[in-house]
């Protein structure tokens, strides 16, 4: 199992502007850097000199091969049209240990495989918070015997405990038995309940009514997309900015 390491990316703040950068994944060339701009409206030149600025700057700090987008801040990708025909930028420094930069897509042999490197990428982000591939694939197992052993846990709780608590009762008092057979009949309706065979009660019957008035819009939305579409997108767009400029205020506070 490959122990290859998945790196915290690190973000900073710039004040109308945001960047997050990402180290290079396994088994691929490039670093990758994302401004995420704060403001209603700025201007292409300033978008287009921030992401030169920062290519530079963090290659100097990172020598790795870098990747720089830019997004709006409702989390699109900024359009530089008048500048630019593509929105992304790509550098690295060259075999004069100069940066070159290019604005658009280059070939994969173009760019150096300085990241394919693995010791060395581990040695230079070795500041990084990171986890290995390897504890990332533990961590999922961990997630799934979890699920698992909670529904034992549930069903052993709601279902087989009482039955015995029941019979202990039982054989400690005749008495009991109209007790023993409540839970009887407590237990079984769990388990019948939990396997979806149970009579639905009317709070389930109002979750299916609710269900179905879900589906009833979803055939609405069918008939009309687009207007599902700018109604999907308006909410997006709101909760993406509310999202953006909270992220935003939490980084400016430490530095503040």
């Amino acid at each position: 199992m490959s122990t290859g390491r998945k790196y915290t990316p690190m973000k900073e703040s710039r004040g109308w502007y945001l960047v997050e950068y990402h180290p290079p994944l396994r088994d691929s060339k490039t670093a990758t850097l994302s401004l995420v701009i704060t403001v209603e409206h700025a201007p292409e030149v300033d978008i287009v000199n921030a992401m030169e600025k920062e290519l530079r700057d963090w290659l100097n700090r990172y020598p790795v091969p870098l990747l720089v987008f830019a997004f709006d801040n409702m989390g699109d990708l900024c359009s530089l049209g008048t500048l630019q025909k593509y929105g992304y930028l790509t550098g690295f420094f060259d075999q004069d240990a100069k940066i070159r930069s290019y604005w658009g897509p280059l070939e994969d042999k173009e760019i150096p495989d300085v990241a394919l490197n693995r010791k060395y990428v581990d040695q230079l982000y070795s500041a990084f918070d990171y986890k290995t591939y390897a504890e990332l694939d533990v961590d999922r197992q961990r997630r799934r015997r979890g699920i698992k052993i909670g529904y034992v846990v549930l069903v052993a709780w709601l279902v087989v405990i009482p039955l015995l608590i029941a019979i202990l009762d039982y054989y400690t008092d005749l008495l009991a038995l109209p007790v023993l057979l409540y839970s009887f009949y407590k237990g079984i309706r769990k388990w019948l309940e939990l396997r979806g065979k149970w009579p639905k009660s009317s709070r389930e019957k109002q979750r299916e009514l609710e269900e179905r008035l879900k589906d009833h819009y979803y055939y609405h939305c069918q008939m009309n997309p687009e207007g599902f579409k700018r109604l999907m997108r308006e909410n997006l767009d709101e909760m993406r900015k509310d999202e953006i400029a909270r992220e935003a205020e939490a980084l400016r506070k430490p530095n503040a």
